[in-house]
């Protein structure tokens, strides 16, 4: 299997495809499968392009080594796309990320941006503990104290508990939570549901309990980071993500050269919920940026 091994951790990557590389991340308790079981790796492979699904650090394949510290922040989870480039000899690529993913991408992006040829983003934000208020336009020049807001750990033990069918069938009783929401009014519910179970079911459950405890810590957008980003950007979130709608039209104001589409009828799992939608929208972003 395809691993990076670094001093305090083993990353995980799966490669498929050749042509431009995509580098891809997902979101919290999930994986690079995200990716792949919903079949939009093998689409976008399919359309010329080398895919590397990673798995981030405590989730998935991807797990801490020893006693040190794992590195489950914003910068060291932004840097791991830098090491598995540079791993694969990759100068510059494309970044596709989704949710938690695409917090650690816009980081990195608004650090280095030379090495983006795009960064797409999927129902995600920048700010590590995404709020409502933060993304209006009267906080656009709110001066943030240098100190983080820490999660509750009792967000981070319900997630620790989300491994059974059980917890599932829970879910779906009270509505599907913020991330579930639209998954009973899909015409593929049952697929749907049956994914999400498959995907969420690989990651080790204690890792990402204590993934969530560090990495969830700062409600900061880091609006002039945003700014700095020169590179394409796609912005990509379902109309009923009530967690990144607002986060997505901050970053449309922002970000110099962004694209902002909202996808109809979706919520914020578009990978899962609408894949030929979803790779239609990436493909069409794609081949804009190359013309």
């Amino acid at each position: 299997m395809p691993y990076l091994t670094l001093h305090n951790a083993k990353l995980f990557f799966d490669d498929t495809g050749s042509g431009e590389p995509i580098i891809t991340t997902h979101g919290v308790a999930e994986n690079g499968s995200y990716w792949s079981r919903t079949g939009i790796t093998e689409r976008l492979a399919a359309a010329g392009y080398r895919v590397i699904d990673t798995d981030m650090r405590g989730h998935g394949r991807s797990v801490p080594i020893g006693d040190t510290d794992p590195g489950y922040d914003v910068k060291t989870v932004a840097d791991d796309f830098a090491r598995i480039a540079d791993h694969l000899g990759l100068e510059r690529f494309h970044l596709l990320t989704h949710a938690t993913g695409g917090m650690a991408g816009f980081h990195f992006a608004g650090h280095h941006s030379d090495r983006l040829l795009s960064l797409m983003s999927t129902d995600s934000g920048s700010a590590t503990f995404p709020t409502d208020k933060f993304a209006d336009e009267a906080y656009e020049d709110y001066l943030f104290e240098p100190r983080a807001k820490p999660l509750k750990n009792s967000m981070a033990d319900a997630r620790e508990r989300f491994r059974t069918e059980e917890t599932i069938r829970q879910v779906r009783e009270t509505g599907g939570g913020p991330f579930m929401n639209r998954f009973d009014a899909n015409p593929e519910s049952a697929r749907c549901w049956r994914e999400v179970s498959d995907i969420l079911e690989v990651s080790p459950s204690q890792h990402v309990a204590d993934f969530m405890r560090s990495f969830y810590t700062n409600a900061d957008p880091k609006i002039p980071l945003m700014r700095k980003i020169a590179c394409p950007t796609l912005l990509i979130v379902g109309e009923y993500d009530e967690m990144f709608i607002k986060p997505n039209e901050l970053l449309a104001r922002i970000i110099p050269d962004a694209r902002h589409v909202v996808m109809p009828a979706l919520g914020h799992m578009t990978a899962i919920e609408d894949p030929p939608g979803l790779t239609a929208e990436l493909l069409t972003f794609l081949s804009s940026i190359t013309e």
